[in-house]
C-alpha cells in the first residue's frame, strides 16, 4: 500500500460509478474517461482534464470522504 493513498471501493449492490480521478497535493484535480490500464492508456480515445485550482482539489476531496 501507498502512503497517503486513499482507494475507496463501493460495497456491493450500491450504485455503479464510472468516474477515474484524483487530487494531488491539495492543487491538482485530474479527471477523464481513461481506464489505468495499457488499453486503456495507448489504444483508446479518451478524454484527460487537469486542473489546477486548490478550491477544485478541495471541493473533490471533500466530495470523496463522504462517498
Amino acid at each position: 500500500m501507498t502512503p497517503d493513498v486513499a482507494i475507496k471501493i463501493k460495497p456491493k449492490g450500491a450504485p455503479l460509478m464510472h468516474l477515474k480521478s484524483f487530487e494531488i497535493d491539495g492543487a491538482l484535480l485530474r479527471t477523464g474517461s481513461a481506464n489505468f490500464s495499457a488499453s486503456g492508456e495507448k489504444r483508446q480515445d479518451n478524454d484527460l482534464v487537469i486542473v489546477k485550482s486548490f478550491a477544485a482539489a478541495a471541493d473533490f476531496k471533500r466530495t470523496f470522504e463522504i462517498i
